[in-house]
């Protein structure tokens, strides 16, 4: 399997690009690759029969490379007389039929439609240094030319870095041509992707390989993506994702280069996906995690997070990786994420899947190392079961998944994907003794465990009100349903407690009755918003024994995690104030990450 990197975060891809260039210096043809790292494309698209022309020639070998290996009809073109003479003079005797032409490239005199390929390499890069009007210009009359000299179902084959402005130049020219139908295909030549040996960056070099096609009204061009030489090209539908495509390759070798170069600060937050073709989910989420001051025996480690667990804080937050690359005592962590949306045999199938990779991301310490240890908690890659998908109106997607956690233990969960590594709710499951009706190996929720510590507190204060909810009548509002674990437990455990509910999601509701709540819970919810309730309450004098907020933000801009800021409004406490009984309490959980607040 090869894994398709795409970071998940924007580098300075201005800077990098400088960078590389100055280090480039004059030689260029040097980053194009040689002919024999090309011929696996170019040979795709040739035939020996073939008229060739190649334009931008200058000194490169690449004409006579072609004449050598069969294609013995190819004319070579520069706009430079000194290098035409040069030319002909080193090969007029050894390659006869191998002709070199001075001519503009924007002003070509072959008739139409001689030539069944042109070849580019490095000429385009080289003359769109920008995007000003002269230098557009310019390469639109050549790309004009070079589709008027193109026999129908010709190609134009261009070796290209495809800086952004350079793609976007020579993509939407013939892409947008009204005359004819292109088929635009992008293949990444990985072979052609040497690092100079001074360790400098390395950039992808693409083959984008354009087909002349007769314009017809019901065809429109065609994008095109085989970056992989395992994989077939992928149509691509709109040039935004098309661009997007290449430049994530560009932004990995950024990437790659920045994290082979330098030691990462704690505030660095480096994350990238990994793809197989298979599939537009990432089967792979990489973190990467620096100790600040390591005197550690490992200078490198991956470490596999079991299936399912990577909603907890040790393994989904940057402290808890911090905390984790110390207690695995390495320099360089990179913690992996498993992705619900694919299935692994092992953690030897991660192994070997990931085992290659991963060495782009070592750290600079750790030079000429073949292998990294893998670590994990234990020898598999945990077990998670995806119970039920749906989507909300007002969080869009999320997943009930049942998780293996250690010790025996199993949790249902439920995400909300649009933030992934947070627990919505989470619930332990117990086995259904056996019956003659229960399935074998039936489960369902323990409404006697509370997974959270701040349920414990919620719970407690209760003793506020006692005896009432444990040997008198009690009333109490909870505000925020999410799974329903909250509501069962104190449903299940007070008996003497009318407890209702107000939940604005009526998804989350169907999730808690089909998932979390037991068929014969008197839990009473009510689909509102929370917020609804409390003005009608006070309003109307509606009192209870105790109200709890435990509604989530939707909004973490300002490091408010819950509840959200509108219900720390002084109108809105003191109207819960109003809602509770003269010994009732009002109980709000409050998660809040910014300290300034």
């Amino acid at each position: 399997m090869n894994l398709l990197p795409k970071t998940s975060s924007e580098f300075a891809t201005e800077k990098y690009w400088n960078e590389f260039f100055e280090k480039r210096g004059k030689r260029s043809f040097e980053w194009y690759g040689e002919y024999w790292q090309l011929c696996g494309i170019l040979h795709r698209y040739i035939k020996p029969a073939d008229k060739l022309l190649v334009i931008g020639c200058g000194n490169s070998t690449l004409s006579a490379d072609l004449y050598d290996s069969g294609y013995k009809s190819n004319v070579s073109i520069d706009i430079s007389e000194v290098v035409i003479k040069r030319m002909n003079e080193k090969y007029n005797e050894t390659r006869p039929q191998m002709t070199f032409q001075q001519m503009d490239a924007s002003k070509m005199d072959f008739v139409d439609e001689k030539f069944c390929a042109v070849i580019d390499k490095g000429t385009v890069d080289a003359l769109a240094t920008d995007k000003e009007p002269e230098t557009v210009s310019k390469l639109s009359a050549i790309f004009g030319e070079i589709s008027r000299v193109l026999k129908v179902c010709g190609r134009f084959i261009c070796v290209s870095l495809l800086q952004q402005h350079v793609m976007e130049l020579l993509v939407e020219w013939f892409y947008s041509d009204l005359s004819w139908t292109w088929v635009v295909r992008v293949h990444r030549c990985e072979d052609a992707e040497q690092s100079s040996h001074d360790g400098s960056l390395a950039l992808p070099v693409f083959v984008v390989v354009l087909t002349k096609m007769r314009k017809m009204p019901s065809i429109n061009s065609v994008l095109e993506l085989a970056i992989s030489s395992e994989s077939k090209p992928v149509r691509v539908n709109d040039l935004k994702t098309f661009y997007a495509e290449v430049s994530s390759h560009q932004q990995y070798a950024f990437m790659r280069h920045w994290l082979t170069s330098r030691k990462l600060k704690t505030s660095d937050n480096v994350c990238l996906d990994l793809f197989s073709h298979a599939s537009d989910h990432p089967r792979y989420q990489l973190y990467v995690c620096d100790r600040p001051v390591s005197t550690a025996p490992l200078k490198f480690a991956i470490f596999v997070v079991p299936q399912g667990r990577e909603a907890e804080w040790l393994f989904s937050s940057s402290e808890g990786r911090q905390q984790l690359a110390e207690t695995c005592s390495t320099e360089r962590l990179i913690v992996v994420h498993l992705s619900r949306n694919h299935t692994y045999e092992g953690l030897e199938q991660v192994k070997s899947e990931l085992s290659q990779k991963v060495m782009d991301l070592a750290p600079p310490s750790c030079t000429g190392e073949k292998q990294v240890p893998f670590l994990s908690t234990g020898d598999d890659v945990g077990h998670r079961e995806v119970r039920h998908r749906g989507s909300s109106k007002h969080t869009g997607d999320y997943v009930v998944e049942d998780v293996a956690v250690g010790n025996g233990i199993v949790v249902r969960r439920l995400i909300f994907l649009n933030r992934p590594n947070v627990v919505q709710s989470e619930a332990r499951l117990k086995t259904v003794k056996s019956r003659k009706k229960a399935k074998k190996g039936a489960v369902k929720v323990d409404m006697r465990y509370l997974p959270c510590e701040y349920y414990k507190y919620v719970v407690a204060s209760l003793s506020f009100i006692m005896p009432k909810a444990t040997e008198e009548e009690a009333s109490a509002l909870l505000l925020g349903l999410g799974g329903g674990v909250l509501a069962g437990f104190l449903d299940s455990q007070f008996p003497k407690l009318k407890l209702s509910v107000v939940e604005l999601d009526p998804a989350v509701v169907s999730v808690a009755r089909d998932w979390y709540l037991p068929p014969s819970s008197s839990v009473d919810i009510t689909v509102e918003d929370a917020l609804v309730t409390i003005r009608h309450c006070a309003n109307e004098g509606k009192t209870f024994d105790l109200v709890l907020v435990d509604v989530d933000s939707k909004d973490l801009a300002q490091g408010l995690t819950c509840p959200p800021g509108e219900f720390l409004e002084p109108y809105v406490l003191k109207n819960l104030s109003k809602m509770v009984s003269d010994s009732g309490v009002v109980v709000i959980n409050f998660v809040c990450r910014n300290k300034s607040l």
